[in-house]
């Protein structure tokens, strides 16, 4: 039992990190992008060099930058909520609503990440290419989305857990269901 709980505790220190490793890759590739752009800008004004891709790779950043750093905003509790209907509910029916709505993420992030490897595989299957200012195989771009869904589903799943464990009458409830 103690064994299992250690690697439990091993598993779950190796999770955050890789959630914090992608929220860390998440902010370099921004940063990059904030410096590129400036030299880009600089440059080009000068008359001296421009990035003609840099535009094509500003829209893969940020895609990739966005699926990166889902989970681990997830993780931290920091996503956007809307949370109107849970501050007018009684304790328990807030509770039960934001169990419900851990649920649904999660299924939203299986699906997403179902058919994010269907096309993923596809991809990589047929060879496909995006060409633009660059050419890209488009399986590289797509499988940042079942890697990340996987991630948000395994969270959703984290959440779930804890807010069941505690209980809807416990301040540890309240935490563990992202703190109504």
């Amino acid at each position: 039992m103690r064994q299992r709980q250690a690697m439990g505790a091993k598993l779950s220190r190796a999770y955050v990190l890789l959630l914090e490793a992608c929220g860390l890759v998440a902010g370099l590739i921004i940063g990059a992008l904030a410096v590129l752009i400036s030299v880009d800008i600089g440059a080009r004004n000068l008359g001296l060099f421009n990035f003609p891709w840099l535009l094509e790779v500003s829209e893969y950043c940020l895609y990739v930058a966005t699926f990166l750093a889902a989970p681990w905003v997830l993780y931290l509790g920091a996503h956007v909520r809307v949370d109107v209907l849970i501050e007018v509910l009684p304790r328990a029916a807030a509770y039960w609503l934001e169990v419900a709505a851990d649920c649904v993420g999660g299924g939203v992030a299986l699906v997403l990440g179902y058919y994010g490897w269907l096309a993923t595989a596809d991809a990589f299957r047929l060879g496909s290419r995006v060409a633009k200012e660059l050419v890209v195989a488009e399986w590289y771009l797509l499988a940042v989305i079942p890697i990340c869904a996987a991630l948000l589903a395994v969270e959703f799943g984290r959440r779930i857990a804890r807010a069941l464990r505690a209980g809807p009458g416990s301040a540890r409830a309240d935490r563990a269901a992202g703190a109504l």
